[in-house]
């Protein structure tokens, strides 16, 4: 299983160098943009909004994996703890945002709560 996560965290530095060079954007950029990405398309996905704690989770572990892919040393510049710190509150910023504000601004109203007989979606059917 441990080679296995480390030849998928290779494959994904050699992606993520290629795709930084051909798109153009600097690294704390991409983070931005990739973290926004995740969000919407996991909010797609699951069929809840985008402030939803679910939606979190998964660019959080999208995260933790890029970190995981750079500590291991492929990442030219990128396998210190600081850059990982760096990059986790670079990636985690919007997302949790939109997480708070979200929920202040937009709350859900009785009849969006999960009931017995509802559909499991924050998504009109």
């Amino acid at each position: 299983m441990q080679d296995r996560l480390q030849l998928l965290a290779e494959h994904w530095v050699s992606y993520k160098i290629w795709l930084i060079e051909t798109v153009g954007l600097t690294n704390d950029a991409m983070h931005v943009h990739g973290a926004l990405l995740i969000l919407c398309v996991s909010a797609l996905v699951l069929r809840r909004r985008p402030d939803s704690l679910w939606c979190w989770i998964i660019v959080f572990i999208a995260e933790l994996f890029n970190e995981y892919a750079d500590l291991r040393g492929s990442a030219p510049g990128e396998a210190t703890m600081d850059a990982a710190l760096h990059d986790i509150y670079n990636t985690m910023f919007w997302p949790t945002v939109i997480l708070i504000l979200g929920r202040v601004l937009f709350p859900r109203k009785k009849s969006d709560f999960v009931s017995p007989t509802a559909p499991l979606s924050d998504l009109p059917q």
